[in-house]
Parts: C-alpha cells; sequence; structure tokens
C-alpha cells in the first residue's frame, strides 16, 4: 500500500488545496470582480478554447461541482463587459478580455508564486502527471491529453 495509515491521505490534500485555491484566488482576484471559476473560464478562452464546447470539456469537472451544465452563462456575462464576442458556440476575446486576463493573470501568478515555493518545476510537473494518471488508472475517458 502506498499510503500510511493516516487520514491526510491523498483525497484529504486534493480536497484542502481546492479550497486553499478557492479562498486564495477570490481573495487575488476580488478587485477584478472576478471569482476562481470566472477566472478559469477567461483563462481557458485566452490561451486558445474558442467554444463554449471547448470550454465546457476543458472544465469538465469544475461544471458537475459547480452543478451546472455549461459556462456559457459566464461567457455571457463577459460578453456584457465587453471582453468577448460571443457567435452561436464561437467565442472571440476582446481587446478589453485580453487586458482583462493579463491584470488578473499578473494576480494569481503572485500568490500561486508563494504556494510554489520551494517546489522545483521538475517536482511540479511529476506532480501533475501522478495525478493525472492516477485520474486515468480511474476513469480513462476523464482524461485527455492537452
Amino acid at each position: 500500500m502506498l499510503q500510511k495509515n493516516t487520514t491526510k491521505r491523498l483525497g484529504y490534500w486534493l480536497v484542502l488545496l481546492h479550497q486553499l485555491f478557492d479562498s486564495a484566488t477570490e481573495r487575488a482576484l476580488s478587485g477584478e470582480q472576478l471569482t476562481r471559476r470566472e477566472w478559469q473560464v477567461l483563462h481557458a478562452v485566452n490561451i486558445g478554447m474558442r467554444t463554449v464546447s471547448d470550454v465546457d470539456k476543458g472544465l469538465a469537472p469544475f461544471l458537475v461541482e459547480d452543478e451546472m451544465n455549461s459556462y456559457r452563462g459566464v461567457l455571457e456575462t463577459f460578453a456584457e463587459r465587453g471582453w468577448v464576442v460571443l457567435d452561436g458556440g464561437s467565442i472571440e476575446t476582446t481587446e478589453s478580455g485580453v487586458l482583462a486576463h493579463d491584470r488578473a493573470e499578473v494576480l494569481v501568478n503572485s500568490y500561486a508564486s508563494g504556494a510554489l515555493e520551494g517546489i522545483t518545476e521538475e517536482e511540479f510537473l511529476a506532480t501533475n502527471d501522478v495525478l493525472r494518471r492516477i485520474a486515468l488508472n480511474l476513469d480513462p475517458k476523464s482524461v485527455e491529453d492537452n
């Protein structure tokens, strides 16, 4: 057995980190009027996801957590703010949306660098890969290579 007899096993750390990331992101982005999930959607669009379907697929585990079927509503809010243009299921980022993303990314990177203090890039990438492989072992369909 890979895990010791303790209550602080893999699930414990995953849930705790999720809660800590949620609260840290909320604090960091409060001035930008973005929640963690809105940040994730904005970031997804700014790194090249160009359809609502792509965003929903890319953030599928969060849709379950948020008890939602789609992040279209978040994207519609972004359209109202002038950050994206929605045309059916297609998404185009505006200059204002790029600027909003860039401002938010500085804030997220600032707290993330503190969270990752003392962790090498190699350790981070290895940890991410191990978590991906565990998910793959549990449900091969849940993991997309991207």
